[in-house]
Parts: C-alpha cells; sequence; structure tokens
C-alpha cells in the first residue's frame, strides 16, 4: 500500500505500516532523471551482471565514483524516517549495490530480531520506535509481481519464536517496486532474495544505516576518505560509531 508520502517526516499511516510490518515502501521516491543518472553511473563502475554467488551480485566503491550515488546518502525520501527509526545520531553504516541476471538466486531467508541480536533489533517504548540496523534499497529497474527480489515474513521482527528451521514458503511476500521506489525495512525483520525472474537484469542499491552507537562491521573505517566530496550533512552521516560526542545529523 503507497500513503501517498514521498518527502518528508513518516506520516501516521505510514508509521502504522512500518510497525506493523517490518518495512514500507516509499513511491516515486526517485525522479525519472535520477534514476537514469544512477543507472548510467552504475553501467561506469563496470562491475558486470553478476553471476550465481551473492558476493559476484554485490559491488561496493560506489560512492567515490559519482555524486548521483552519495546524493542517496541524505536524500530527502528517507532522511526524516531515518532519524526517526535510529534516532538523531543515526549513521551510514556500509553500502553495496546488487545486480541479478534472469533466473539467478540471491541470498536465503536470513535476519529476525529473536533469539535478541544486539545489532538487529525492534521494539517501541512510549511511542518511539527503536531500530538496530535499517536498511534502504532503492530500486533502479522494475521489480513487478513474480519478478523476484525483495521478500520477507511481514511482522516477523515482533516474533516472540526464532524461525524453527526453513520457513513455509506461504509466509514469505514478494515485495514489487518500480523503478524508483524505495523500501525501509528493519533488520529484524526475516527477509530474503527471492530468485530473480525478470526479464531484465535487476538493479538495486542498498544503503544501511544505524543508531549513532552500532556499528556492524568495520566499513565506517573506508567511508571516512570521501570526506572531501560530502557535504556537511554527509560528512556527519559517516562519523563513526560512538556515544560521546556524537553530533545528530541535522545539529
Amino acid at each position: 500500500m503507497s500513503w501517498g508520502a514521498s518527502l518528508g517526516p513518516l506520516t501516521p499511516g505510514e508509521r502504522y505500516e512500518f510497525d506493523l510490518r517490518g518495512y514500507l515502501v516509499r513511491r516515486g521516491a526517485l525522479s525519472r532523471d535520477e534514476v537514469r543518472m544512477l543507472r548510467l553511473a552504475v553501467v561506469e563502475l563496470g562491475h558486470g551482471r553478476g553471476g550465481e554467488s551473492v558476493q559476484s551480485q554485490r559491488f561496493n566503491g560506489h560512492l567515490a565514483h559519482d555524486i548521483s550515488f552519495r546524493e542517496l546518502i541524505d536524500h530527502p525520501a528517507m532522511l526524516e524516517p531515518l532519524i526517526e527509526l535510529c534516532g538523531p545520531n543515526v549513521r551510514l553504516d556500509h553500502t553495496y549495490g546488487i545486480t541479478m541476471r534472469p533466473n539467478s538466486a540471491g541470498l536465503g531467508v536470513h535476519g529476525g530480531g529473536t533469539p535478541h541480536d544486539p545489532a538487529q533489533y525492534y521494539r517501541v517504548e512510549n511511542g518511539r520506535m527503536f531500530n538496530g540496523l535499517v536498511a534502504v534499497q532503492w530500486a533502479l529497474v522494475d521489480h513487478r509481481p513474480g519478478d523476484g527480489g525483495f521478500g520477507c515474513i511481514p511482522g516477523s521482527h515482533k516474533a516472540s519464536f526464532g524461525l524453527p528451521g526453513a520457513p513455509d514458503p506461504a509466509l514469505v511476500t514478494e515485495v514489487p517496486m518500480a523503478a524508483g521506489d524505495v523500501v525501509v525495512f528493519t533488520e529484524a525483520l526475516t527477509h530474503c532474495t527471492i530468485p530473480w525472474r525478470g526479464a531484465a537484469d535487476r538493479l538495486s542499491l542498498f544503503y544501511k544505516y544505524a543508531p549513532g552507537h552500532l556499528a556492524w562491521g568495520s566499513d565506517y573505517e573506508d567511508l571516512r576518505s570521501l570526506a572531501p566530496l560530502l557535504t556537511q550533512r554527509q560528512r556527519r552521516l559517516l562519523q563513526w560509531p560512538a556515544v560521546y560526542q556524537h553530533q545528530p545529523v541535522n545539529g
């Protein structure tokens, strides 16, 4: 469902949907020109089409390559929602792109907040959402119903029991998107990549964020080298994980 909001803070309807399902799609978050520029920038990277392995499908190093990739760091379609989901000290933890050929498989079912994972969690207290790692996926090609791509078990971010082995396929929901749409989801949500069946290659960009004190990996050590290419707000989003003297994004 689309609640008709592409920019700015979460609406009450979007907030309800994220809490209910663990993910939210904002339709038309990128303009046609933005999608076109990003697709051209991916081609210029020369990554190729990806193979069967997950690692062959992923590429990085793109932030240094083109400003269009860097502009997604604090894109207005996602910045305010990320501040609400991860707090005022939200930081970009890591980022990568994915290319998938037709009839190739991706990452199987993974994630989930039960048993408790200190890096991937979701809870609500006093009307406020608290998250660990939060993923933002920008679709640069259409993901039509039946094409595959992002899939999840809606509501699993609040499950009281861990996933008992391989899930019933009927529990997994495919999330169709058009080029220019963006989906944001908590990594406490059990999710997967459904094998790609689209007529053309799949192309998506993933930017993963965390509260200011939390780090999934050590990618931030490399990201800091981008500082001369970034705006002040983007540099604040690339601060090292810390509690003490961590500057808020909009401070």
